[in-house]
């Protein structure tokens, strides 16, 4: 058995486990604990940290290549062989020899190919973290589309419930009406289709919901079994009208931040830097080299160290490479290093103007919105009045089930253009905000 203090050990170890993993997750998420929650633990951005790793690895053999070389050898040989003797005979001549060894080397000069790739590897790191910043942001935004569209579909499922509630109390009324004999069976058939195209209607916008949470949780990468309880904050007028920057003051703070375009402007400095390379290729390569050994022969007379003393050899040289001719090599490098440079500096151009077309059309996107969201306004308070007269005049009879029907769908659709407005203008807002560095919160 385990003795008591182990077992207790191994309990609190657990506690304190799950209660850790607990304190990872929040009981309630709001859109700034999903992006915190993504950014910590997103699989892409902990492989985007990783290759910022890797890529200090590589700068760190880069820098190793300023520093001589140093091999040490041993090595034991036994060697068998007849010889002629005195007499004219031949006998077995066997012996054992050791060689010991240590030598090295350094590059003095290569036309500064190793300084370049110095700065070359510095330069992919930067772009690495770059492009960790990236992934960043592209999960940034992909949760705020996501959890906005489970708020879109929240306010939609109400609306649904409220139909149909409405519906059900038409038809409870339709039905007095109809017992009454103040109206035809036809006109009651039609209010009792209406509830059941509002009860499908329900429906869908409650499967719309369910999608849209999943699709939120998995982009959490949470596991099957975890709850996403999602919190509903209320969205004030002020949030969807608040005033927008003017689009070009967006642009230029996007240019001198956002990591694309930083990215676009480090791979033409590396793209130069591959050419420099390139054409130091032609330059010789002057190395030293350097190496002292020595040996023994164990049946020889001669004590250990007094071998080791007679044999001792040293050597040191200066090498210097120069290339002739090496089947266009070179000169092709050269050639395709400069055609990178004119390719990254297409990319960069061509990121630089995604970047504005994004920005123009999420702007363009908040004035539409916002423009729709107070006309909106204005429609849904028109149609709620004239849909709750048509609704008092339809129980006392005074209103047939097609001018009830023509209402309520007026008001229901006005309800809906209200929502989309008010969440597309939210959506891009924060898009519009997040490219001038403002947080998304």
């Amino acid at each position: 058995m385990f003795p008591t203090k182990i077992i207790l050990g191994l309990l609190i170890g657990i506690g304190c486990s799950l209660q850790l993993s607990a304190q990872q997750k929040p009981a309630q998420w709001d859109l700034k604990s999903c992006i915190d929650y993504a950014l910590k633990n997103n699989i892409q951005i902990q492989k985007s940290k990783i290759g910022v790793s890797d890529a200090k690895v590589d700068l760190l053999t880069a820098k190793a290549a300023q520093l001589p070389s140093l091999d040490a050898s041993v090595s034991q040989t036994f060697t068998n062989s007849r010889i002629a003797g005195l007499s004219g005979s031949y006998h077995n001549n066997s012996n054992v020899a050791g060689r010991y060894s240590v030598s090295s080397s350094m590059t003095l000069w290569n036309g500064g190919r190793i300084s370049k790739n110095i700065e070359q590897q510095g330069l992919q790191v930067q772009l690495q973290e770059l492009s960790s910043s990236s992934t960043e942001n592209d999960i940034t935004t992909a949760i705020t589309q996501a959890y906005l569209n489970v708020l879109y579909a929240n306010e939609a499922v109400k609306i649904g419930k409220q139909t149909v509630e409405s519906s059900e109390a038409q038809l409870k009324r339709a039905k007095q009406l109809l017992d009454a004999g103040s109206t035809a069976m036809n006109d009651y058939a039609q209010v009792e289709t209406q509830l059941s195209s509002d009860k499908y209607s329900l429906t869908s916008s409650q499967n719309t919901l369910d999608q849209a949470k999943l699709t939120l949780k998995q982009l959490l990468e949470l596991d099957i079994n975890e709850e996403l309880n999602i919190a509903f904050p209320d969205i004030k007028d002020e949030e969807v009208l608040q005033p927008v920057a003017d689009k070009s003051q967006i642009y230029n703070t996007a240019l001198s931040s956002r990591p694309e375009i930083k990215s676009g402007q480090m791979n033409i400095k590396v793209a130069q830097l591959s050419l420099d390379k390139s054409k130091a290729a032609y330059y010789p390569t002057v190395s030293l080299s350097g190496s002292i050994g020595t040996g023994n022969i164990y049946n020889s007379n001669e004590k250990f160290t007094t071998q080791l003393s007679n044999s001792l050899a040293q050597s040191l040289g200066v090498t210097v490479s120069i290339p002739i001719f090496n089947n266009r090599q070179n000169k092709s490098a050269v050639e395709k290093a400069e055609y990178a440079i004119k390719n990254a500096q297409l990319d960069y151009t061509a990121a630089q103007k995604t970047l504005l077309k994004n920005i123009e059309t999420t702007y363009q996107d908040v004035i539409s919105s916002q423009s729709r969201y107070v006309s909106a306004k204005d429609k849904v308070k028109s149609s709620e009045i004239s849909y709750s007269l048509i609704n008092d005049q339809f129980n006392l009879g005074m209103k047939n089930t097609v001018e009830l029907l023509n209402a309520k769908n007026t008001y229901q659709s006005a309800q809906m253009e209200l929502l989309q407005a008010k969440f597309s203008a939210v959506l891009n807002l924060k898009l519009l905000n997040f490219y001038q560095n403002i947080p998304i919160q």
